[in-house]
């Protein structure tokens, strides 16, 4: 006998989409109401607006990005442009920067310039194409007249982050002096004369700010500050280790060395460990920017340590408030760093 059960019909069409009339609806709230709290308007209770969102995720309603973008002439995105996506120090700046901004209706779009000029000025144009509402920028080289000038004119909130450049934006500043003068004075006390130091180009800020304040913490210690043991050109593994090898194989090498960068840093362990010295029995050291490599070494490396995630959050906050129309001269914030102190600076040989 023929089974004369028939399969249930296949709904081969989809859900249909909802829409914001349904949200208004469940939310029991206006058209305009969703339309708001969906555009990021501050014009809503904050109670309305728990249950506005509380019936978008319900309903599973997702804003049109073009339109909301037609009518409010912004796009709610904001760009990150760094010198390197793989330095971990960048990847902190995002980490504060982005729940700040997300809280806010905004997403944060990070792009690396690898060092070069013309992916900023390449970045910075696709910025303005793509009408980004604000950005929070982090150049390879503060001396490039084209990449000023376009910054200059970007035509949306900027803020800079620990560079000097010429043009109407916030900035957000490290203290890389002060760090640098605590640990000259500390490897003085120890009884060093030779310190050296590997750092940042001097065309950016930190490497400037931190050769300026070693050069004045040694005149300050009354020693003359031996140009030869001053480095500073780059900021890559690979140039901190070629230096810190130079330095220590050359003639009359440091008894102390500050790598002045994280990746300087590590670049510069991996040469103290290829010539087989030890800290602090043969150098003394004194690393920047990564605790955790810091502390696994043994012994653990003193070091100068930021908080990298507040410089993103303090950044966002920033930049939101221009978004939100504040019309104030441009702001400028200087954030501490501190000198963690570990066991890595002793006195040097034939002083102990």
């Amino acid at each position: 006998m023929a089974d004369r059960t028939k399969p249930s019909p296949v709904n081969v069409f989809p859900a249909r989409r909802p829409t914001i009339r349904d949200v208004a609806a469940r939310a029991s709230v206006s058209i305009g109401t969703v339309s708001r709290v969906a555009g990021g308007s501050a014009r809503v209770a904050e109670a309305t607006r728990a249950r506005v969102l509380a019936a978008m995720a319900e309903t599973g309603y997702q804003p049109n990005a073009a339109a909301r973008t037609m009518r409010t002439s912004r796009t709610r995105t904001i760009g990150f442009l760094i010198p390197d996506m793989a330095n971990p120090v960048f990847s902190r700046v995002a980490i504060g920067a982005e729940p700040v901004l997300s809280a806010a209706g905004y997403m944060l779009f990070a792009v690396s310039s690898n060092r070069s000029p013309a992916r900023e000025l390449a970045f910075l144009e696709a910025a303005q194409q793509r009408q980004m509402d604000g950005l929070i920028v982090t150049l390879a080289d503060e001396t490039h007249g084209p990449v000023v000038e376009r910054l200059g004119r970007i035509g949306v909130p900027l803020v800079i982050l620990d560079r000097d450049v010429p043009v109407a934006a916030d900035v957000v500043y490290s203290d890389h002096a002060r760090p640098i003068e605590t640990l000259v004075k500390q490897m003085v006390a120890q009884g060093h004369r030779r310190i050296a130091l590997i750092t940042a180009s001097e065309k950016i800020r930190p490497g400037r700010a931190r050769a300026e304040a070693f050069r004045k913490a040694l005149a300050e210690a009354g020693l003359a500050a031996e140009e030869r043991l001053i480095r500073s050109r780059a900021q890559t593994a690979e140039y901190g280790a070629a230096e810190a090898h130079d330095l220590l194989t050359g003639p009359k090498p440091p008894t102390a060395l500050i790598a002045g960068g994280n990746e300087i840093f590590q670049g510069a362990l991996r040469a103290i460990r290829l010539l087989g010295l030890s800290v602090p029995r043969d150098l003394s050291l004194a690393g920047a920017d990564d605790r955790v490599l810091a502390e696994l070494v043994d012994p653990p490396i003193t070091v100068i340590d930021r908080d990298m995630a507040e410089v993103g959050a303090t950044a966002a906050r920033m930049l939101l408030e221009r978004l939100d129309g504040l019309d104030a001269p441009p702001r400028r914030v200087l954030l501490g760093s501190s000198v963690v102190l570990h066991g890595s600076i002793g006195r040097p040989k034939g002083k102990r």
